[in-house]
């Protein structure tokens, strides 16, 4: 007689608890192809808008080149050069200059407008608007404008101090060297201000109106509320416009060419007036790439720095 056996039933291992199950592998090759799919025109338009162009800076700035004919390799000497020429730093100068004193009266300027604007004022939301749309014109359409006001021969301000005896209004601010660059801030100020208005504006709504109010029961007065209270909580603000405020001022161009082309004898150069006129106005483009790529450098380390010294909060939302 054969002897019976038994079948035993296969069992499935037991699942561990919170592993998750395996994928087919064809499922997710599928799944990251799509995602290589829906990513790589935002990496094939950052690699040839943006790293590119660095590269060939690069490249560009060890060559003595003028753009058309084959470049000479000449190693560091641009680099040597920009850093033993005068000109370029006083443009160095005139930068620090336009970060300090257009950032600082732009946020100030900014914030003082916003607080007015975020009360109930009769027509605020027309205000806003006029103060803002300066931001939205072109800097050549501004520049052109505020050339006229300047003239003095027959600009606005200039007849107007004839009129009046004032001769403060009367003084040629665009081609004198000791106000040029502090007239073109000025404009630069009036054009942005509206700007760091609606960020401040857009900031002051999310302010937790019950620390405002504890505060006002505690007593704090209107300057107290707004130096302990309503200022550290639009941190966020202060550092984001002070990011954008570096890198804009770094890169202005329009304003300043419209207005001085960087004059009168340097006065109101600007590291991308310089750029400009090396490039394509003397044709060195081995210098004017060198230019460039400092003025990256520059950009980059100065928003590094910040980062590093002020913290990230401005992109968490970290408002301690």
């Amino acid at each position: 007689m054969a002897a019976s056996t038994s079948h035993v039933p296969a069992t499935r291992p037991p699942r561990v608890a919170g592993a998750r199950p395996r994928r087919p592998a064809g499922r997710f090759t599928r799944e990251r192809l799509v995602a290589l799919g829906f990513i790589a025109p935002a990496v094939v338009l950052f690699a040839v808008f943006v790293v590119y162009p660095i590269v060939f800076n690069v490249q560009s700035s060890l060559l003595d080149w003028d753009g058309v004919s084959t470049g000479t390799p000449v190693g560091l000497d641009n680099y040597r050069d920009l850093f033993a020429d005068p000109t370029f730093h006083t443009t160095l100068r005139n930068s620090a200059f336009w970060i300090v004193l257009t950032i600082v009266p732009q946020a100030a300027l900014g914030f003082a407008l916003a607080w007015l604007l975020n009360t109930r004022l009769r027509g605020r939301t027309v205000y806003r608007t006029l103060f803002f749309l300066p931001a939205v014109l072109s800097p050549v359409v501004v520049g052109i404008v505020w050339q006229r006001l300047l003239d003095p021969f027959n600009g606005v301000l200039a007849q107007l101090g004839r009129a009046t005896g004032i001769d403060l209004l009367t003084r040629s601010y665009l081609s004198d060297p000791s106000t040029a660059i502090f007239a073109v801030i000025v404009v630069n100020v009036w054009m942005w201000t509206g700007f760091s208005m609606l960020f401040y504006l857009a900031g002051l709504q999310l302010v937790d109106h019950s620390v405002v109010e504890a505060a006002r029961i505690d007593g704090a007065t209107g300057w107290q509320l707004i130096r302990r209270i309503v200022l550290p909580l639009l941190k966020p603000t202060h550092l984001a416009l002070l990011l954008l405020g570096i890198i804009g001022s770094l890169k202005t161009f329009e304003l300043v060419w419209v207005l001085t082309e960087g004059g009168p004898n340097h006065a109101s150069e600007l590291m991308p007036t310089y750029l400009f006129k090396q490039a394509f106005q003397l044709q060195s483009f081995g210098y004017g790439a060198t230019i460039a790529v400092v003025l990256l450098v520059v950009a980059v380390g100065s928003s590094l720095a910040m980062l590093r010294t002020f913290g990230s909060g401005f992109i968490t939302g970290d408002r301690s």
